[in-house]
């Protein structure tokens, strides 16, 4: 009985043995799958932070090659304008060393050398058609003193980082340039005009200055002045123009040989003038939408 109870006892130990080596295994094996898990975790939480990291990195790094970008695109505007600047303070003084025999420019003196076979007193020019040029060629007239270095130097900034070429001429230059030099692209020309528009200013008034430019501006179908012109686009005197005419008849000195033959352009470029002249103040919300909206029949022949 005793030999069997330990035999018994012996079957018994030997199958706790086994299940227990069996636990053990199964424990071990669990543990390695845990200990594989977190390390595959801890590998992916890894490879995400470094990844998120690099991300960071990179949108540093570009920020800061934007912001250089912008610093240097910054200092290179400044850079411009101070030379701008200092350039019109030479010019100013190298023009009245060069041009200090030029006559002076008054009113009778710009008068006689005047070009327009129908020449009009600024009283019979309308309001409108004052301020339409005024606003598309030269919107700071009554400020300046003949010459807008602002718009000097920011046709200067135009050209230099753009196709396309921008003045800043000014009224008084224009006119120099219609009456008393020529139209030759060269630095000496644009100096005397700059020296001309300054002296305008000396011995004219704003008034006696814009009625000049207006009397001979060109036109296209070989006509100078602003009454010429209402007679051949309009059938009418020039006292006699709506404002969608006077806005139309001042957009065709920017580009005669086009809008004076293409009607469609015209109308696209008195609109912008006649947005410009609500931008400025001189018409109206309301004149502006309802001149738009109408049409300016104008002789293209």
């Amino acid at each position: 009985m005793s030999y069997y109870d330990d035999g018994n006892n012996k079957i018994r130990r030997k199958k706790i043995s086994s299940h227990n080596v069996n636990s053990k295994t199964q424990v071990i094996k669990k543990n390695n799958i845990n200990r594989a898990e977190n390390s595959m975790n801890y590998d992916n939480r890894k490879e995400y932070t470094s990844s998120g990291k690099r991300v960071e990195k990179v949108r540093a790094k570009k920020k800061l090659r934007n912001k250089k970008f912008l610093g240097v695109l910054k200092k290179s505007l400044i850079f411009l304008l101070i030379i701008s600047f200092l350039g019109a303070i030479a010019g100013n003084a190298l023009m009245n060393v060069m041009f200090r025999n030029t006559p002076e420019l008054t009113y009778s003196y710009m008068r006689d050398k005047s070009i327009s076979s129908e020449y009009v007193s600024i009283s019979k020019i309308p309001v409108n058609l004052q301020n339409a040029i005024v606003s598309i060629e030269d919107e700071r007239f009554y400020d300046n003193k003949g010459v807008d270095y602002m718009a000097l130097a920011r046709s200067i900034i135009h050209n230099a980082f753009s196709k396309s070429t921008q003045g800043g001429s000014t009224l008084e230059m224009q006119l120099s340039k219609n009456l008393l030099t020529t139209t030759d692209q060269t630095i000496k020309r644009k100096l005397k005009d700059m020296y001309n528009a300054k002296q305008m200013n000396k011995h004219m008034n704003k008034r006696e200055i814009l009625e000049l430019y207006l009397n001979n501006i060109y036109l296209g179908k070989s006509s100078y002045g602003v009454e010429k012109g209402a007679k051949i686009y309009f059938d009418k005197n020039v006292s006699e123009l709506n404002l969608g005419e006077c806005a139309l008849l001042a957009g065709i000195t920017n580009n005669p040989g086009l809008y004076s033959t293409d009607y469609e352009a015209a109308k696209k470029r008195r609109d912008i003038i006649l947005y410009k002249m609500q931008e400025l103040g001189y018409i109206t919300k309301d004149e502006y939408e309802a001149t738009k909206k109408q049409e300016t029949p104008m002789n293209i022949k």
